[in-house]
Formats: structure tokens, C-alpha cells, sequence
């Protein structure tokens, strides 16, 4: 009996070790591909303009800004348009965050406030500076027929304001469709990518309609667009947006 119980143990072992290396597989697999995505999206560092619109109550408003990213934990947005708000902005600096105003300098703002709506709706800060897919969720991914279905939960401490995200991307990474849920488990928000083009040897979406629970949309155009750019980190400094500021 003994030695029944000792082979069943040891049979058990394996399996367990076998069902662990299964899910470590497909994990890494899921992890691999949201990496693709990140780097058809994002690259190791972007320079774009980005023009907004945005319908809120029936009222359309637009905005036009210029952003900077270098990795994951430096990014930088400066408004262009309207003139009443240029040249004030936000500073990404990994875990800390500023918000910038000429007249008034910088106030540091908490981290999870990357996930709160730029201008009262449509996207959010971290949806513009491209880093929505960072490090802070576990992902899973289903092959579909046109690509993969990702799903990003995000981790127990991770300074985020959704309760999970979806993903539908195409098989050489281009996102399609993005839902977004609240911590109660109520989609959020939908962002529509289209009008697709190759810059830079990838193929990118510039145009993207966010759609939200209250009936607002946002329209948010990539006008232009540089990838891999050799930026220096001593840039996302708000002593650059000092000297956008004395510019007025």
C-alpha cells in the first residue's frame, strides 16, 4: 500500500508540474503577443500630433496635442490647441506624475490619476501617451480567426482605474477594438481603431473612436507619427516645459 501510495504521489507530482508548465506556456505565450502589440503601438519611443475631438452632451470641442514617450516610464504631453490652454501639459516620470501650467509651474499629481479622462471624458491620459497596455496586468490570449483576444486584469496593486480590458488584434498586432471595464465589471468605455497605415516599416491605426457609458465620444486622430526615436531622457524634464511656457 505504501508503495501505491508513493507512485500515486509521485504521479500526481508530475501532473501538477506538467499542468504548471502548461499555464506558464500559455502565459508567456499571451505575454509575447501583447509585447508585439506593444511594440506595433508604442515602440521603444514615439513622437506624434494628435488631434481631438470631442462630442460631450451634444457639444463638440477640439484639442490638439504633441506627445513624446521613451519606454514605459517617461512620457510627456503638451497642449498646442486651443491657444487659451498651450504649452500646459502633463510629465510622466515612472510612477510620478505632473501637470503643468504656464503662470501657475507644476503640480504633482497621484499616479492612478494617468487613468482619469483628459478633458473630463474621452481619453484618458494614459490612453494618449500610448501606455494603457504597461506592466500592470495579467493578460490571457485566445487565437481567434483574424488574430488574437487578449484579456488584461490587472494586478492586486497595480495604479489602475480599470477593472479588466479586452483586446481584439489582428495576426501582425494592430489593435482593433478595446473594451474597457469598471471594477464592478460594466464596460466603461469602447475604442474603435481604423484607417490603418504603415509608418516606419509598421502598421498603425490613426484614427480612434472612444465611445464611453454616458453616450460621449472622442475622435482622436494621429496626424503625425515618428517611431525608435533617439530621445534623451534629460527632455521630460518640466524644466522643458519652463521653456515652452516663456514662450508665450
Amino acid at each position: 500500500m505504501k508503495r501505491i501510495l508513493t507512485v500515486l504521489a509521485g504521479m500526481l507530482l508530475m501532473t501538477t508540474l506538467a499542468a504548471m508548465a502548461q499555464i506558464q506556456t500559455e502565459s508567456a505565450t499571451a505575454a509575447e503577443i501583447l509585447d508585439q502589440v506593444n511594440t506595433a503601438w508604442q515602440g521603444e519611443s514615439f513622437h506624434g500630433i494628435i488631434a481631438l475631438e470631442l462630442v460631450l452632451g451634444g457639444q463638440t470641442k477640439s484639442h490638439k496635442l504633441e506627445l513624446w514617450t521613451l519606454g514605459e516610464e517617461l512620457a510627456m504631453v503638451r497642449v498646442l490647441e486651443p491657444e487659451i490652454d498651450r504649452n500646459t501639459g502633463y510629465l510622466q516620470l515612472g510612477d510620478e506624475l505632473w501637470y503643468y501650467a504656464p503662470g501657475i509651474g507644476a503640480i504633482e499629481l497621484p499616479a492612478i490619476a494617468m487613468g482619469d479622462a483628459l478633458f473630463g471624458s474621452g481619453p484618458s491620459l494614459e490612453d494618449v501617451s500610448r501606455g494603457t497596455l504597461a506592466n500592470d496586468y495579467e493578460v490571457t490570449a485566445e487565437l481567434t480567426e483574424t488574430g488574437h483576444f487578449l484579456t488584461l486584469v490587472p494586478h492586486e496593486d497595480a495604479p489602475v482605474v480599470f477593472g479588466k480590458l479586452e483586446l481584439t488584434v489582428t495576426f501582425d498586432y494592430v489593435i482593433e477594438l478595446m473594451v474597457y471595464y469598471d471594477q464592478r465589471g460594466n464596460v466603461s468605455q469602447t475604442a474603435t481603431f481604423s484607417d490603418i497605415t504603415e509608418i516606419a516599416g509598421r502598421r498603425l491605426a490613426t484614427t480612434i473612436v472612444i465611445e464611453d457609458s454616458f453616450g460621449d465620444k472622442t475622435v482622436e486622430r494621429i496626424e503625425f507619427a515618428q517611431f525608435d526615436l533617439q530621445l534623451d531622457p534629460q527632455f521630460f524634464t518640466l524644466d522643458t516645459f519652463d521653456t515652452w511656457g516663456d514662450e508665450q
